[in-house]
C-alpha cells in the first residue's frame, strides 16, 4: 500500500479533509515519542517496526504546534491508552473506531490534554550558571536527574572533584554543563550552562536513559524513608509510571540496597556503633545486660537482656525457657539466638537475645552462660531442639535433668527415621506417629505407660 492509498483510506474512513488534519505515529520500541507521518518513508517505518498493529493519531492542523512542542512529554503505549496533549484549540472529531490496514494497522484520535511525568520536576535540578553544589557527588546526582527528565544520555569529558564537564552523548548536540571548584575546596560552581538539545528523530528514538543504582537513589530516597518495606517490584512499576524508564528486577533490587545504605549507613560501618549502643542501653535502663565480644577488631558475639524483661520474667513468667536460633540474611550471614518464656496469658515473652557468628558449641555456651547469669540462681527448664551445640552446653550449665526437647522437632526426627527405615509402610508410620502423640500428651501415668507399650509392640512387629 502506498502512502497516497493509505492517506485516501484515512480520509474516507473519517470523512475529513487533507487540508485540516495532520497524522502522527509512535513506534513500539519508543512509544513515548510522536513522529510525523508525512510520506512513503514514514509509512514504511511504521509498518516495518510494528508486529501486529501500530498507533496513528489524527489531529487538526491548528493543534500541530502544540503537539510537536511537547513530544518528550507525551505518554503513549502501543495498544495502550490514548495520548494526551496540552490544552489548545485543537480538537478531533474523527470517529474513534479502529481501522485495520495492511499488517493490522490501527489509527486513533488524540485527546487534547496530557499529564506530565513525575520526572519533569528534575528539569531544574541545575538552575543555571553560578549554581553551586557542596561536592562533586551532588553535582553528578543533579546531572542524572536532568537526564531522567529530558530522556537523554550524557558523558563526562572531565570528571574530577575540582573540574567537571558533561556533554550530551549525541554527536554535535550543543548541550553542555561545566563546573569548577570554588577557591580550591569541594564546592563546585556551574560556569557553562547550555541546556538546549539539537536531536534528529533517530536520536530521540535510540536515546535511552542510563540506569544507575547509585544515582537512582536520589529518586526513590524520599519514598523509602516513609515506606521502608518498598519492594523491588513496586520500584519497577513506579519508575516506569513516573519516569518512563523500565527497570529489571535485579536493577530495582540493587537500587533498594543502595538506598538502604544511604539512609541507614553500610552494614559494615554499623558494627562500629556497638560499644556506644551497649553503653547507652545500660545507661538509659539500669539493670540491662548488654555485652559484646570482638577479636582483633572484628565482631564475634552480642548479648542483650533488658532490665524490664528480666524483672518481668522473674515476677510473672513460668520457669520454662525455649531457646532457638535463626539465620540472618545480609552480607555476613550471622545467627540470632533467643530465649523466650511464656507469661500467665500464654503469650510469648522475650527474655534475652544474642547475635553470634554461627550456631556452634562455643557460641551457644557463651550465650547460655550469660543467660544463666541473669537468672540469679533461679532453676528453669530449657526447651530446645537436639542441636549438638545446645545438647552439650545445656547439660554443662543447667544439667541434663533440666533439659527438655521440643516435641515438633522430635516428631519430625521420628518421621524421618520411619522414612529411612521404611518400617511397615505408610500405614505403620501413621499409627506410630499417632501413638507418639498419645505419649507426648498423656496426662496420667497409666495413659503414658499404655501408649508407650503399644509403640514398643508396633516397633517390634
Amino acid at each position: 500500500m502506498t502512502f497516497e492509498e493509505f492517506n485516501q483510506k484515512v480520509l474516507e474512513k473519517f470523512d475529513i479533509s487533507l487540508h485540516v488534519m495532520r497524522m502522527h505515529y509512535t513506534l513500539k520500541f519508543n512509544p513515548r515519542v510522536i513522529q510525523d507521518l508525512e510520506d512513503e518513508d514514514d509509512l514504511d517505518n511504521v509498518v516495518s517496526h510494528s508486529d501486529d498493529f501500530a498507533n496513528v493519531y489524527i489531529v487538526e492542523s491548528p493543534g500541530v504546534e502544540a503537539i510537536e512542542a511537547n513530544i518528550p512529554n507525551t505518554q503513549l503505549a502501543l495498544g495502550g491508552p490514548h495520548p494526551t496533549f496540552p490544552s489548545s484549540n485543537a480538537s478531533c472529531d474523527a470517529n474513534p473506531n479502529t481501522m485495520m490496514l495492511s499488517r493490522g494497522f490501527a489509527s486513533r484520535c488524540a485527546d487534547t490534554e496530557y499529564t506530565l511525568l513525575e520526572s519533569n520536576r528534575f528539569r531544574e535540578a541545575i538552575l543555571g550558571s553560578r549554581h553551586t553544589f557542596k561536592n562533586a557527588d551532588e553535582f553528578r546526582n543533579a546531572i542524572y536527574q536532568m537526564s531522567l527528565a529530558g530522556r537523554f544520555q550524557y558523558k563526562y569529558k572531565k570528571n574530577s572533584p575540582t573540574h567537571m564537564s558533561v556533554k550530551c552523548s549525541v554527536e554535535d548536540c550543543p548541550w553542555k554543563i561545566t563546573t569548577h571548584a570554588v577557591e580550591g575546596n569541594e564546592i563546585l560552581r556551574v560556569y557553562t550552562y547550555q541546556v538546549n538539545h539539537n536531536h534528529i528523530a533517530q536520536d530521540e528514538c535510540s536515546s535511552k536513559v542510563r540506569v544507575s543504582s547509585k544515582r537512582g537513589v536520589v529518586v526513590v530516597e524520599d519514598v523509602f524513608r516513609t515506606t521502608p518495606e518498598y519492594l523491588p517490584r513496586q520500584i519497577c512499576k513506579d519508575f516506569e509510571r513516573d519516569h518512563g524508564v523500565q527497570l529489571t528486577y535485579n536493577q530495582a533490587w540493587h537500587l533498594k540496597e543502595k538506598t538502604k545504605e544511604r539512609v541507614y549507613g553500610s552494614p559494615r560501618a554499623s558494627y562500629a556503633y556497638l560499644p556506644w549502643l551497649c553503653h547507652r542501653l545500660r545507661e538509659i535502663n539500669p539493670g540491662t545486660i548488654a555485652e559484646y565480644t570482638s577479636h582483633e577488631g572484628h565482631f564475634k558475639q552480642l548479648f542483650i537482656a533488658h532490665a524490664f524483661s528480666i524483672q518481668g520474667f522473674t515476677m510473672g513468667c513460668r520457669p520454662v525457657l525455649a531457646i532457638d536460633s535463626y539465620h540472618l540474611s545480609g552480607p555476613y550471614k550471622e545467627a540470632l539466638l533467643s530465649a523466650i518464656a511464656y507469661d500467665a496469658d500464654d503469650g510469648m515473652f522475650l527474655l534475652a537475645l544474642g547475635v553470634v557468628g554461627s550456631e556452634n558449641y562455643e557460641d551457644w555456651y557463651w550465650f547460655l552462660e550469660k543467660l544463666k547469669g541473669i537468672l540469679d540462681g533461679q532453676e528453669v527448664i530449657i526447651i530446645s531442639d537436639r542441636h549438638q551445640g545446645i545438647l552439650h552446653s545445656v547439660s554443662e550449665l543447667f544439667g541434663v535433668e533440666n533439659h527438655a526437647y521440643c516435641y515438633r522437632h522430635v516428631k519430625e526426627n521420628f518421621s524421618s527415621f520411619f522414612n529411612r527405615q521404611n518400617i511397615r509402610g505408610k500405614k505403620g508410620k501413621e499409627d506410630a506417629l499417632l501413638l507418639l502423640d498419645n505419649i507426648a500428651y498423656a496426662r496420667l501415668d497409666i495413659d503414658y505407660n499404655e501408649a508407650f507399650e503399644n509403640l514398643c509392640v508396633l516397633m517390634a512387629t
